[in-house]
């Protein structure tokens, strides 16, 4: 009895972890469209890039924040 408990607790924890990480990657992954990113080169042109590509800087973006902190 205890041991199939132990392994109900388990099986329950891996359930609530899948579920806690698809939620997370569902609301991380809200994609940028036209517009919403704006890069400024250094030598100060801006550019406004493609969506596939606007999408990647914010993903970028936001490792380099939770990374820093």
């Amino acid at each position: 009895m205890k041991r199939t408990l132990g392994r109900l607790l388990v099986l329950g924890v891996a359930a609530g972890a899948v579920y806690a990480l698809r939620n997370y990657l569902e609301s991380s992954s809200a994609s940028a469209s036209w517009g919403d990113v704006q890069l400024t080169l250094d030598n100060g042109a801006s550019v406004e890039p493609l969506s596939a590509e606007a999408q990647e800087f914010v993903d970028i973006a936001r490792k380099v924040l939770e990374i820093a902190g």
